[in-house]
């Protein structure tokens, strides 16, 4: 299938994305209709709601440390943003993500990618997903973030 550069071809399988997550360096499992990233020493994930999350995007954006968000279904609707490794981030760090209501998926957890079926619908990627190995921004980036979004609403 041809797609236009930079765009990311429909992926029809999970054997597919599979292949290509694998490509990426990422360890991803198959368990029956569920693609499970393993979060290592390369990769985590911090989760949180979208509201939250769609500041934290735009404040990364303009930042140009963006990286790749997994958009997990349901009512609230919740985002995955992968990052850098988060296994060597300060007890502070984890502790102020908590308050402001993210987890951080650090080493041995096990997070969904799409095309993953969840209980709640279809797990996608915010913005359509990367056409190549994302970039992963620093866990530390996206600490800043979503501490400068939600101070500036005036939660702290």
């Amino acid at each position: 299938m041809n797609s236009p550069k930079g765009v990311l071809p429909q992926l029809d399988t999970f054997s597919d994305a599979l292949e290509r997550y694998s490509d990426w360096g990422w360890l991803v499992l198959r368990s029956e209709n569920r693609l499970l990233l393993t979060t290592d020493h390369q990769v985590s994930a911090v989760e949180m709601g979208a509201g939250i999350g769609g500041e934290v995007q735009h404040y990364l954006s303009v930042r140009l440390l963006a990286g790749p968000v997994v958009v997990l279904p349901g009512q609230p609707g919740r985002w995955l943003f992968l990052t850098e490794s988060a296994d060597e981030a300060s007890q502070v760090n984890l502790i102020r993500l908590r308050a402001r209501g993210a987890l951080t998926h650090r080493l041995g957890t096990l997070v969904p990618l799409p095309p993953s079926r969840i209980d709640r619908g279809v797990v996608g990627w915010s913005g359509g997903g990367p056409a190549k190995r994302p970039f992963l921004p620093p866990f530390s980036a996206l600490v800043a973030a979503l501490r400068a979004v939600t101070e500036t609403a005036g939660l702290r």
